[in-house]
Parts: structure tokens; sequence; C-alpha cells
């Protein structure tokens, strides 16, 4: 990736939304430094940032000690693991990590595939806190096939409104599912529930909870076409992490609902991969957008979300 062409990008852009917007609603992060982002998760733990993303060799990393300037972190599991081969062809390649600290544990799910195959895997790795990195591998705790109706990737870990722990996942397919987790080996248990569909295609699922609803995110359209790329985030909301989500015009993100958060711009097109977190203090939405000019790379925007009306924006 040329780095210093996207971070002087990044830069001119985040000087003319402060002109256009000021410090108020819409404000989108000066970035600089690390930002190869596809599918990124944005996390905080303690005074320092992270973000895990797909990558070719492991698990991806990157870190910041302010979420503006970032780093190069040492990926998971870099070299591969046994199992993963079956999934994607004996690489080491990994998708749309999903990394938080829960209950005293720090948790990576993360997504085993090759691209349009249903033969995928979710593994988890586990460790003491994200920054310890002592990540152990805790193998594959959801799988699917060709004969499946959901497809076992991006994997996004959440929490109810009494703190218990959920993922969603899918892409395509029959489209987005949640499941309830152990709080003893956090891997799946129970029933699990569909809760959307599009006939353009969705992927990377985010849910989170803000009283008295829940908020499922995701990513619409196709994501790695270049020029034709058609990916943009909607979300949609609901009283029960289950559903049913309907957006802002009611209509049922099982049946292709999905008010749209983010559609791009000219100079970086086709935003997905999203990453929603509230870090105490705020809220933010990650993702990754396409660089028009730079051979349509992928490059990392953090932008603060807001919320008006039971329903957010930037």
């Amino acid at each position: 990736m040329k780095k210093t062409l996207l971070t002087t990008y990044l830069f001119l852009l985040t000087a003319v939304m402060a002109l256009v917007t000021g410090s108020a609603s819409g404000a989108v992060w000066s970035l600089s430094g690390d930002l190869n982002s596809h599918d990124p998760c944005i996390y905080k733990e303690g005074n320092t940032w992270w973000i895990g993303r797909t990558w070719a060799a492991g698990i991806g990393i990157a870190w910041s000690s302010d979420g503006h300037a970032w780093n190069t972190g040492v990926p998971i599991f870099e070299n591969g693991l046994s199992w993963w081969g079956q999934y994607n062809g004996n690489s080491t390649w990994t998708w749309a990590p999903s990394i938080v600290d829960y209950n005293g544990h720090a948790l990576c799910y993360y997504a085993v595939s090759t691209f349009g195959s249903q033969k995928s895997a979710i593994g988890l790795a586990t460790a003491s806190t994200i920054a310890t990195g002592n990540w152990a591998d805790q193998g594959a705790i959801l799988t699917s096939s060709s004969s499946s109706s959901y497809n076992a990737i991006d994997p996004c870990f959440t929490t109810d409104s009494s703190g218990n722990p959920w993922l969603s996942f899918g892409s395509w397919s029959d489209g987005l599912h949640v499941v309830k987790l152990s709080t003893s080996n956090f891997k799946p248990t129970g029933t699990i529930y569909r809760i959307a569909q599009n006939s353009q295609g969705i992927e990377n699922s985010q849910i989170v909870y803000r009283a008295p609803y829940y908020y499922l995110f995701a990513s619409v359209g196709t994501c790695c076409d270049g020029a034709s790329s058609t990916y943009h985030i909607v979300y949609g909301r609901s009283s029960s992490i289950t559903g049913p989500y309907t957006d802002k015009n009611g209509v049922n993100m099982l049946n292709n609902g999905g008010t749209t958060l983010d559609a791009g711009s000219s100079e970086f097109i086709a935003p997905g991969g999203e990453s929603v977190l509230n870090y105490g203090t705020g809220w933010v939405c990650a993702r990754h957008e396409l660089a028009a000019q730079d051979n349509y790379a992928t490059v990392l925007f953090i932008n603060d979300l807001f919320w008006s009306g039971g329903w957010p924006g930037y």
C-alpha cells in the first residue's frame, strides 16, 4: 500500500470535514501510520486502542496510544494453525477478527475460508489480555459446508442488556445470524437465530446495545470489485437481540431492510467491514473504504458516532 499517498488523502479529507462540519456531528478522526485495514475491529483496552483486521499471515493487528497514530502489531498465529488448511487451502489467511475483553479474558473470534465458499470455520483464540498477547488456540467453534444454510464467517462478539455473551456471524447465503455463547468456554450454545437477509448480499454484522434497543449494523453489497464495488453500511434496531430488526422505515432486515449509514464518496468508495464501539466517553465507527485513486486499496477510517431520536449517524 502507498501509505504516504493514503495518509495525505486522509489528512486532506479530515481538514475538509473540519471546515464543513466543525468539531461537532460527523467528525472524522485524523489518522496516520499503518492504515492498511480490511474488516477492521476497533477496541480499547486500558489506554491502548487496537484494530484487528483481515490479514494474509495470521490475524492482523494494529495498535495506537491515542486512536489516531497507528502502528503495525504482531499478528496472532502469524505462521498459521494446522487445522486452518481444511478451510482455506493450507493458507495462513484469516478474515474479519473480533477482539474484545470479557470477564477477565481477551477473546479473538475470526474466520477461515476462501472467497465465495461456504466451507468455512470461525475460530477462537483466548489470552489474559490483548496487550499481553499470550494467545491460545481454542479451535473451530462453528463450521459450515456447502450443505449448510449459513456461512460461518465474519464473527462479531456482543453482549445483551444483562451482560451475557453472544456472537453474530454470517455472509450472503441465508444472511446474518446470532447465537448465545457459553460463559465458561465462550463457544456457541443453543439456538441459532437468523436476523437479516438482503438480495444484494449482506455480511459483517455487529450488534450493540443502547437502551432500550439493540442495533444491528451490517455491510450490504460487494466488497472487493474495484470501481464496481457496492459495499455500504446499513443499520436497524430491535427490542430483542434475536430480532426482528427493522430500519427507520419499519422494514424488516430479513426482507432487504436497512437504513444507510455510509455510502462512501467519490475519492473513497465502498465503506464496510464496520466496527462500532462505545469506549466510555463516546461512540465511534471504524470501517475500511477503497481508495479510488490508489488502485482501490483498503484504508482505515474512524468517525465519531452520534445518536439522535434513537438512531445512529455521523
